[in-house]
């Protein structure tokens, strides 16, 4: 036919589809295209053309195909998908997403249109509007377990933990032998405080999935922060003996495993072979401050700071860091400083809280101070109770602004309303306590509710507070040199010169709070603790009322058997005290020197 007539379309396509069945893509490729060129318009040929180039990658040419094919069938809805699933592979993902949009727009009961916009949004972030889509999907498809699966990771994003572990449940209901949401059970579980029921997740993901690579370093992830370290042991060489190719992240956690147990130059060996681009993004923070932290101990302090520098540029270059818009935050402290010192000296009066009502006791240091160490003491006394940095004072704070107080210094609120307040409070409170127990004392430690004590006064104006403090020079340096989760406060902790400009207005933040509103404040220093654990522990006790119990003593195995420690000090806080952080800046003083002069005021503030 084609000897008759080359230009004959239909035998073209005819031709190249007998090519495809062969296997045979080249040929195929050649008569298909030729085809295209002859009559555009054959529906037929354009959707193998554009199916043919996007199994073989050819984003470029997907893309032109299907944007000729929607001028001739605009209200096709598999073209938009195509379109927006080749867009999405370029990394275009706002045009990916108004692709996926648009196919929503012609079909919109297609549960795989509402799935695909909801991973474009996932990729950028947009977590809310992801579990929007998805939950979409579901309805037109309620068997969708890969969409469950993804609703339970966008709750986990955004902190809705229970959402998450019901969405996981749900997919793993559908299927059982589907690895990914047993998986993603475990990470939710984790996340929630219970390391135990997530590596039971992680194993049962393993045995689904023997190579789930995700499942092994989620595994020896919780474990390493739940201080398991024979544990930790025990499954890495399992990890190594299964797999036929060991990936980075985890020869990374077997580095961290050997620092843990202070084979220091075997942990250097190992981390020095890893090749960096092939450790997961989400570990090249924590692979350059463990590098950091090897040369630190080897006595490499020059090397030491060169990865902490590497550390926090990788930071400060995430989308996580652009996303909550440091300067916004610290602008904030700045103006409320300012608020402070011009504010009246006398207060609104005050609404007194019944003597018989709940009363927090709030733990507060800048961070890297040793409020970690504290807190694992005094949780160990059997008349107390502590939450670890959760948002119970945020929560109050947010129904200030709800109720029209944007600032809260200077107000008078209406007792009514910081009643309403104090409710919200408590209830975010123990929402994070397992097991409620009848206290003396309940303990809120978040380091820098320092800066929140304006608020804090209004609903507790009676509250005790436990000031944490360390060597000024000490706490910014060691704040530079942490790998923290990032959030507006954190994200203020990647440039030296921030840092110290962060502690100066949290200090006198504090100070002029302290003085304005008469607080009752125990002051604590970390270097005293470290000198005489018991005596310093005393003291605070007879200012909390209570008696000094044996087991304090021995503070470090409860904290081994118990919880997770959601902060960067969980791997020390179960070793024996030591002193090697004490005036550990003075390994560094060249490069810290040109910040004394805004924090030599402090050290004489705080006697050191």
């Amino acid at each position: 036919a084609l000897e008759e007539n080359p230009n004959y379309a239909e035998a073209l396509i005819q031709r190249g589809l007998i090519y495809l069945a062969k296997e045979s893509e080249a040929n195929a490729l050649v008569d298909l295209e030729r085809a295209y060129r002859i009559k555009p318009h054959l529906k037929q040929n354009s959707d193998i053309l554009i199916g043919l180039k996007l199994r073989r990658g050819q984003f470029d040419d997907v893309i032109t195909y299907c944007r000729k094919a929607l001028y001739i069938w605009p209200n096709e809805p598999q073209i938009h998908s195509v379109l927006g699933l080749a867009l999405k592979n370029q990394g275009k993902l706002a045009d990916a997403e108004i692709a996926f949009t648009d196919a929503i727009k012609t079909d919109p009961e297609n549960p795989e249109a509402h799935y695909n916009l909801a991973i474009v949004l996932m990729e950028q972030g947009a977590f809310r509007k992801a579990i929007k889509a998805l939950s979409a999907a579901i309805s037109f498809n309620p068997i969708y377990v890969e969409a469950y699966d993804n609703l339970g990771n966008s709750f986990r994003k955004i902190g809705e933990l229970d959402n998450a572990i019901k969405a996981f449940n749900k997919a793993i209901k559908i299927d059982p032998k589907y690895a990914n949401p047993i998986n993603g059970l475990g990470v939710a579980l984790k996340e929630k405080g219970r390391p135990d029921q997530a590596m039971e997740a992680f194993e049962k993901t393993l045995t689904l999935e023997p190579n789930h690579l995700a499942a092994w370093v989620n595994g020896s992830n919780v474990l390493e922060k739940w201080n398991k370290i024979e544990d930790l042991e025990a499954w890495l060489k399992k990890a190594f003996q299964e797999l036929i190719e060991v990936p980075s992240d985890l020869k990374f956690f077997k580095a961290k495993l050997l620092w843990r147990k202070k084979n220091i130059e075997e942990a250097t060996k190992l981390i020095s072979e890893i090749d960096f681009d092939s450790i997961s993004e989400d570990l090249k923070v924590g692979y350059l401050n463990l590098t950091a932290k090897c040369w630190e101990a080897l006595g490499y302090h020059d090397k030491a700071f060169d990865f902490y520098l590497r550390m926090n540029a990788k930071s400060k270059n995430s989308s996580k860091y652009l996303k909550y818009d440091p300067e916004n935050f610290f602008n904030h402290l700045i103006d409320q400083l300012s608020q402070l010192k011009s504010a009246n000296s006398l207060e609104y009066e005050i609404q007194r809280a019944d003597p018989s009502e709940f009363l927090p006791t709030f733990l507060v240091g800048f961070p890297r101070s040793g409020t970690t160490l504290l807190d694992t003491i005094l949780r160990s006394h059997s008349e107390v109770q502590v939450v670890e940095e959760k948002p119970a004072v945020d929560s109050s704070k947010l129904f200030f602004q709800g109720e029209g107080y944007t600032t809260i210094i200077g107000k008078e609120i209406p007792p009514d309303v910081i009643t309403e307040a104090r409710k919200v409070y408590e209830n975010e409170f123990f929402k994070h306590i397992e097991d409620i127990k009848v206290a003396s004392v309940n303990i809120d430690k978040f380091p820098l509710n320092l800066l929140e004590v304006p608020l804090i006064h209004k609903i507790y104006p009676d509250a005790k507070y436990i000031l944490v403090l360390r060597h000024p020079m000490d706490t910014i340096l060691s704040c530079w040199m942490q790998n923290f989760e990032l959030n507006r406060a954190m994200a203020n902790m990647v440039d030296l010169g921030r840092i110290v400009d962060f502690y100066c207005i949290a200090m006198e933040t504090f100070k002029i709070c302290r003085s304005k509103y008469n607080l009752n404040v125990h002051t604590i220093k970390y270097e005293d603790l470290l000198d005489d654990l018991q005596g310093e522990t005393l003291a605070l006790l007879q200012t909390l009322d209570l008696k000094w119990e044996p087991q304090m003593e021995n503070y470090r195995d409860k904290a081994r058997k118990g919880r997770l420690i959601n902060t960067p000090s969980y791997s020390q806080v179960i070793q024996p005290i030591y002193k090697d952080a004490k005036y550990r800046w003075l390994n560094y003083e060249k490069y810290l020197i040109e910040y004394l002069e805004k924090i030599n005021p402090w050290i004489d503030e705080f006697r050191y």
